[in-house]
Parts: structure tokens; C-alpha cells; sequence
């Protein structure tokens, strides 16, 4: 029987099989933090067989948006984000490393591949206090209409554009699709396409029965039910964008609620002193206190928390 590791305890997706296998997290900028554990798998059943011998860990693909903290002896895993690197790239970013398990003359290497985005697509319509604005045509400066703090001015925006080879490589980062009044009546009130990490506002029962609060921000990949809310497939080529207020702010694109860009904590040590000096001029706070961008909108759920809502009926 073949030798064989794979991932157990993060939230990634993936396969265990004999050779060279990829596990895939799809995070958004605000968790911070990507976890996981490797453990021995030879019988490829998705089961713990306990931990290989050793594990040996590959360099970053580029250190430049987050720092890989592991443990050899049982193959766990931490990515701290980089934040401020992220955003000063202008979008969303990709990281990958290798781990190696080791049992005697057995091997098996896995690669880890970390997405790092948040975005709405070109076309959406943002309201501002203009009207509703497609998102690619907004200015900083720009004022966004926004459910807790009425009209705000945009502080920077940012975009990403993947062509059909770029999602065809990495089709976790495929857009996904609400179709009009998905989330409740005209709710969205067109169609909204957004990535897959990038967080809308669920409310009421819903977020009561299953989460304890009355307003949730969950994934958006996490609500495909292959019925109103789907996974874009006909997109062949497609542009992100970000959206950056001096607060996490929820804003309405296409009518429905979702998250401005986030950033959280900063780690500042991997920029070049313009960039530094940029972003300090946007968000001094941030240098001095490390919660000086202030705290999320909402209460958030990761992806398989969420999972519960697919078969809700809106």
C-alpha cells in the first residue's frame, strides 16, 4: 500500500492520494490566521492514521504577504496574513509552500495553497450619494452609502483581473453568483457576483436559529445551493475589486448588504519605507495601535460553519 499524508483538521479542500496532492484555502483578508495538520493517511480514506515520523517544511512561494510558523514533529501549520502587504499589492494574493511527511523510506509530498481575497466584480452597482455607481467606475473620495454609518468617503480602492487561464488554474477563486431576491425579496435586487470569500449580510431568523446573533456576515461560497446561488462557471474572465472606508463598513451592491474590505492588523516589517509611509498617511492609527482600524462591522462565520444555511429557503 502506498505511503501517503494529507491535511485533517483545517478548513481546506483537497484529496488524499499517493503522490504530489494540493489542499486549498480560500480565506478572506480579515481571518488573519490559516491553521492546519498533517497526519499520516496511507489507506487514502480522509482518516487519521496518526503522525508520520517527520515532516519537513518548504519555503513560502514569496514571503512578502505572511510569515509560516510549523512544528516537524506533527505536521501542524500556522500563515499569519500580512495585511498591509496584501493591500498595498493593489490584490488579492496566492501563497503556497510544501510539507513532506516521512516514515522510514516512505515519503509524500503535498502542497498547500493559500487565496487570499475579498472583492465584488466589475459591474456591480455600489449605491453612493450619486446613485448606484458600477463599482469600476468609483473615485476615492467617492461618498458610499452605508447601513451604520450613512455616507462614507472611499480611502483607496484596489483591483484583480483573472483570465480564463488564471481561473482555470485556481478555479476556487471562479466568482460566485446571487441571483436576484436570493437573499429575500429583492435582495439582491439584480444579480451579484462576488468572490468567494467576500462576506454578505445575513439577518433575522436565520442568523438567530443558527449563530445566536441577528446579523451574521458569512461567506458567499458558503451559501451555493446549485439553485439562486451558484458557482459562475459561464465567466471567462473577471475583475475584483475592494473597497476600502475608514471603517468596516457594510455597503449595498446590487441592493444587498455586503462587507467593505477589511484589513484588520497590520504587520508592517515586510514593506519598503514609501509604502510604509503611504499607509500612514491613510491610517496613522493603525502604527501606533494595533486595533486601529477598529473592529469588524459584524460577527463573522467561517465556511463550514455556514454551511447550514445552503437549503434555507429566502
Amino acid at each position: 500500500m502506498a505511503y501517503n499524508i494529507s491535511e485533517t483538521s483545517g478548513n481546506s479542500t483537497g484529496g488524499a492520494s499517493t503522490g504530489f496532492d494540493a489542499w486549498t484555502f480560500d480565506v478572506a483578508l480579515s481571518d488573519a490566521v490559516v491553521t492546519g495538520d498533517f497526519d499520516e493517511d496511507t489507506n487514502q480514506d480522509g482518516i487519521s492514521d496518526g503522525e508520520a515520523s517527520s515532516y519537513r517544511f518548504s519555503a513560502l512561494s514569496t514571503n512578502k504577504y505572511g510569515t509560516l510558523s510549523f512544528n516537524t514533529s506533527t505536521g501542524k501549520f500556522t500563515f499569519t496574513i500580512n495585511q498591509a502587504a496584501v493591500i498595498a499589492s493593489g490584490s488579492s494574493q496566492t501563497v503556497e509552500f510544501t510539507i513532506t511527511g516521512t516514515r522510514g523510506f516512505n515519503s509524500d509530498a503535498d502542497r498547500v495553497v493559500i487565496n487570499i481575497a475579498i472583492c465584488v466584480l466589475r459591474g456591480t452597482g455600489i449605491d453612493t450619494a450619486r446613485g448606484r455607481v458600477p463599482v469600476e467606475d468609483l473615485k476615492v473620495g467617492d461618498r458610499v452609502r452605508t447601513l451604520d454609518s450613512g455616507l462614507q468617503p472611499i480611502r483607496w480602492l484596489g483591483s484583480r483581473r483573472l483570465t480564463r487561464r488564471d481561473l482555470d488554474r485556481a478555479p476556487e477563486l471562479r466568482p460566485i453568483r446571487l441571483a436576484a431576491g436570493a437573499l429575500g425579496a429583492q435582495c439582491p435586487d439584480d444579480a451579484l457576483v462576488v468572490s468567494p470569500q467576500h462576506r454578505v449580510l445575513v439577518t433575522g431568523w436565520r442568523a438567530e436559529l443558527h449563530f445566536g446573533v441577528s446579523e451574521v456576515l458569512v461567506p458567499a461560497k458558503s451559501l451555493v445551493n446549485d439553485l439562486d446561488i451558484t458557482t459562475a462557471h459561464d465567466l471567462d474572465d473577471v475583475e475584483y475589486f475592494h473597497v476600502l472606508f475608514d471603517h468596516h463598513e457594510i455597503m449595498l451592491t446590487n441592493g444587498a448588504p455586503t462587507e467593505s474590505f477589511y484589513p484588520g492588523d497590520y504587520v508592517m516589517d515586510a514593506l519598503d519605507q514609501p509604502v510604509r509611509d503611504e499607509l500612514a498617511a491613510l491610517f496613522p492609527a493603525l502604527f501606533t495601535d494595533p486595533d486601529g482600524f477598529g473592529p469588524a462591522a459584524r460577527a463573522s462565520v467561517k465556511v463550514a460553519e455556514a454551511a447550514v444555511l445552503r437549503h434555507e429557503v429566502y
